[in-house]
């Protein structure tokens, strides 16, 4: 658990409390087939969550920033935090099998109580087998 302690150390200290968004969670999980995305979940207007799915790991990273995020500002937003987050995500993604860890687990929080809500509701959905996206029309 170490190996995933000092991953974990390293993401969190990508962001520090001066910059724009900070981090604020992190969940990890693993999925039944492998995948190479990211997603993104709007939570409030200064919180988001950025899933990457990479080969069979999913990490939820939970943001927050003191200023609203326009609509506009996504695009450069998600585009930089990809860019500083994936290879240190990586990292975090081989220490994770190292370990052979296989349940859902919140490495890090310090959200907010909204953006936790949302990331426990998210844990509890992995645990169970159920998918992360809400159906809200019928397919």
């Amino acid at each position: 658990m170490e190996r995933v302690r000092k991953a974990t150390v390293e993401l969190i200290s990508l962001f520090n409390e001066e910059e724009e968004p900070r981090l604020t969670g992190i969940l990890v999980t693993k999925a039944a087939k492998k995948s190479y995305n990211f997603s993104l979940f709007d939570i409030t207007e200064n919180e988001f969550v950025l899933q990457l799915h990479i080969g069979r790991a999913i990490v939820y990273l939970a943001f927050e920033s003191d200023e609203e995020i326009g609509e506009d500002e996504y695009p450069e937003l998600v585009e930089e935090t990809l860019r500083r987050t994936v290879p240190v995500v990586k990292e975090l993604i081989k220490a994770i099998n190292a370990e052979t860890l296989e349940e859902p687990v919140i490495l890090y929080d310090e959200m907010s109580p909204d953006v936790k809500e949302f990331v426990y509701d998210l844990l509890i959905r992995h645990m169970r087998g159920d998918s992360p996206y809400d159906q809200t029309e019928p397919a």
